[in-house]
């Protein structure tokens, strides 16, 4: 791909191109771009976390830690970690295409709620190019991960300081915390990429489709990344 091309993608004009790439089905690029991206930051990322401490806590709550003994424990924590190692590689061998293909399945019911009638096949292409902005915020996380020895698991969302979460004192927690940490640069211009994306697809206007789109995002962030947490949290 030319540096022209490449400069006139749907990744940089997702209100003139993307509408044409969604046409003409093109979501191999970016799905394949998205998903290298995630196994590139796996292998960079599981020799470093330390997946150890997170099943330590977990037994450590558990009823039966204090019938564990010391090989029991060594035994359990050495599962959890081939478990939580393979998770993560097959979260981004397998995961990012399905997870477009269901973020797909939202977007397109969204705008079916709202009185249009986009293509499925359409609006999982705008899917995938929408899903690019994470790529490039995982790659760019990648300097972070190779200058430290080993971080945690929960670290791992706050490695590039792009989001408002990044303005609270460290080890913020909590609703607000959640939500802010949701709100960073590279899921707006996802946001931005569906909508525009959308607005052609859904052949809707402009404002009308980042509303739509906007709505169905802070849904998302307060279920899965305020709510459910909370409540797992509580337990």
């Amino acid at each position: 791909m030319s540096v022209n091309l490449f400069a006139q993608s749907p990744l940089f004009h997702p209100t003139s191109q993307l509408p044409r790439a969604a046409e003409q089905r093109l979501y191999w690029v970016p799905l394949l771009l998205a998903t290298a991206a995630a196994l590139l930051f796996s292998i960079v990322a599981v020799p470093r976390i330390d997946f150890e401490q997170a099943a330590a806590d977990a037994i450590d709550r558990s009823e039966a830690a204090g019938q564990m003994t010391p090989h029991d424990r060594e035994v359990k924590l050495e599962q959890a970690r081939k478990v939580a190692a393979l998770a993560m590689y097959s979260g981004a061998a397998f995961g990012t295409a399905l997870s477009a293909l269901i973020t797909a399945l939202g977007l397109w019911l969204g705008f079916q709620v709202v009185g249009t009638k986009p293509g499925f096949p359409q609006t999982f292409t705008v899917t995938c190019w929408a899903l690019l902005p994470g790529s490039i915020a995982a790659l760019l996380a990648i300097p972070a991960l190779l200058i430290r020895g080993t971080i945690q698991v929960e670290q791992l969302p706050v490695l590039l300081p792009a989001s408002l979460g990044s303005l609270l004192p460290a080890g913020s927690n909590g609703s607000l915390a959640a939500f802010l940490g949701a709100v960073d640069i590279f899921s707006l211009w996802a946001v931005w990429i569906a909508a525009a994306g959308m607005a052609g697809v859904a052949r809707v206007s402009l404002r009308r489709s980042v509303t739509t789109v906007t709505v169905l995002w802070i849904a998302y962030v307060a279920v899965f990344r305020v709510a459910l947490p909370a409540l797992m949290g509580a337990r």
